[in-house]
């Protein structure tokens, strides 16, 4: 009798021991936290609901999204900080967020590097591939590329001129090395905040100057606080979405061939949405009232001359000067 006691309170145990392991992990496996700064019912929010119900689906319910919108997470720098400690598994990034994790990326945005969808889309092409191991090798994978748009000046006093620009509060999206340098070129001191503290600080006048796309300046209800919108495609906004390898090694082979399928498939959705309504936002802008203005060719020359010097100061620090000259032979062959 003692001898069946000894063994069934072991087993017991055995019993404890091993659920006290396997069941976190098996949570971990079936919820994905996904962190996202843009809010619930913006184009991005309603696009990842739209992914996680097919996800959900395919893997007969084994994975699924916790979703965080509107930047309850904290800014991109957060967010990848989450991740690395297990408290977010994935992300939708903008360039910024991409750059933290794998600096070279920055180069795909560079001031004045493309002025067309089509020619995006090349240099895409070319140079994507040539970045994604970078992301592997700090801890994340990347499941699949994005962008966010066609960069604006969005001010509340009109930018017609470098010394315009030099007159004005500008606001910096904080920790962004690009845009420090690029503030550097152009004479330019910025007032550095987090992406969730700036509609405040156009409210309070703390600043009076934004770059972002038009879709998420009407996303974020910055277009409210702002008058004038300057006509000049500054840069292209990259994005994309990163998984923690941690978190990826969670789920099962057969589970992360369905990650990526449904990534890559969203992804695409996604990029054409964010183009079609970055489209529609123009006219959305003029209807709430906001001014366009057009800024003569003489000193868009001496705009584009001062931010494109900006591409050989970052060389080295962000990418390497192989990688700018391979870019630049390659935009010289493109244009021909």
């Amino acid at each position: 009798m003692k001898t069946f006691f000894k063994k069934s309170f072991f087993l017991f145990l055995l019993i404890i021991f091993a659920s006290s392991f396997s069941a976190p992990s098996l949570q971990a496996a079936t919820e994905l936290k996904l962190a996202l700064l843009a809010p619930e019912g913006s184009t991005w929010a309603k696009v990842m609901h739209d992914w996680d119900k097919e996800l959900t689906q395919l893997t007969q319910g084994r994975v699924k999204f916790k979703f965080y919108f509107g930047g309850v997470m904290g800014d991109e720098r957060d967010v990848i900080r989450k991740m690395r400690y297990g408290q977010v598994h994935l992300s939708a990034f903008t360039g910024l967020g991409l750059g933290v994790v794998n600096p070279e990326m920055r180069i795909l945005e560079l001031p004045f590097l493309a002025q067309t969808y089509e020619e995006i889309d090349k240099i895409s092409t070319a140079f994507q591939p040539k970045l994604e191991a970078g992301f592997k090798k700090r801890g994340f994978t990347l499941l699949a590329w994005n962008e966010t748009g066609f960069v604006h000046v969005f001010s509340n006093k009109p930018v017609n001129s470098l010394e315009d620009m030099k007159g004005m509060k500008w606001w910096a999206w904080d920790g962004d090395p690009l845009v420090e340098a690029l503030y550097k070129e152009v004479g330019i001191t910025p007032i550095p905040l987090a992406l969730p503290d700036v509609y405040t600080s156009l409210q309070t006048n703390l600043v009076d100057a934004v770059y972002s796309t038009p879709l998420a300046v009407l996303a974020l209800q910055w277009s409210s606080r702002v008058k004038y919108v300057s006509d000049v495609k500054l840069t292209h906004a990259s994005g994309g979405i990163l998984i923690a390898n941690d978190a990826y090694k969670m789920l099962s082979s057969a589970d992360r061939s369905i990650l990526e399928k449904t990534a890559q498939k969203y992804s695409h959705i996604l990029l054409t949405r964010i183009r079609n309504d970055n489209e529609k936002s123009y006219d959305v802008l003029k209807e709430q009232g906001l001014k366009f203005v057009s800024i003569s060719p003489v000193e868009l020359k001496r705009i584009q001359e001062k931010c494109i010097h900006v591409w050989d100061e970052l060389a080295g620090k962000l990418y390497s000067k192989e990688m700018l000259a391979e870019l630049k032979a390659f935009l010289q062959t493109l244009r021909k």
